[in-house]
């Protein structure tokens, strides 16, 4: 009986150990955005440390996705507009590894110019725990998460206008 009685006893401390473990966070806005990385459409990598020092405008999107598809021409109208002060606007794609071309046309047709990274493993959901597409973050400079749209966003709308003017009158490391 007590060889029962200190097994249950082991269990549940284990259990315990266990749900009081530190859990992998979804990224919250004031915290550094997560490492991540993927390939160009020219198949180059793209790290997000490398972009560090720039106002990042980071567009998770798939062609399947009706609202990514109308949001598009959005994002590139916010990459003209503040592109040469500083903004980069980048898209991940997570359309499947078989959709190059698919993705490539879509680009094409819309005339978007800003950079696109392919993500058919689809790492960039769980690196920021995205609950689908499209999902927008704004990075900082310092690489610190700034702002997270759930959904389509509208470029020409006021609150997001105002977040990336504030992100790029931001200096690395300054909260404003």
């Amino acid at each position: 009986m007590k060889r029962v009685g200190r097994a249950a006893l082991w269990v549940t401390a284990v259990m315990l150990a266990a749900c009081s473990a530190p859990r992998d966070q979804a990224p919250s806005v004031g915290r550094e955005a997560p490492a991540f990385a993927a390939a160009t459409l020219s198949g180059d990598t793209m790290r997000l440390s490398d972009l560090k020092g720039e106002v990042l405008l980071l567009n998770v999107w798939a062609t399947w996705c009706p609202p990514c598809r109308e949001e598009m021409p959005q994002l590139q109208a916010l990459h003209l507009d503040f592109g040469a002060q500083g903004l980069r606007v980048v898209g991940v794609s997570i359309d499947a590894g078989s959709s190059d071309g698919a993705v490539k046309d879509f680009l094409g047709s819309n005339a978007i110019s800003f950079t696109i990274l392919r993500d058919p493993q689809e790492r960039i959901t769980r690196a920021f725990r995205t609950t689908g597409v499209p999902e927008t973050f704004l990075i900082g400079r310092d690489g610190v998460l700034l702002r997270r749209w759930i959904g389509s966003i509208d470029g020409q709308e006021s609150a997001v206008r105002e977040a990336v003017i504030e992100a790029l009158g931001r200096e690395a490391g300054r909260q404003g």
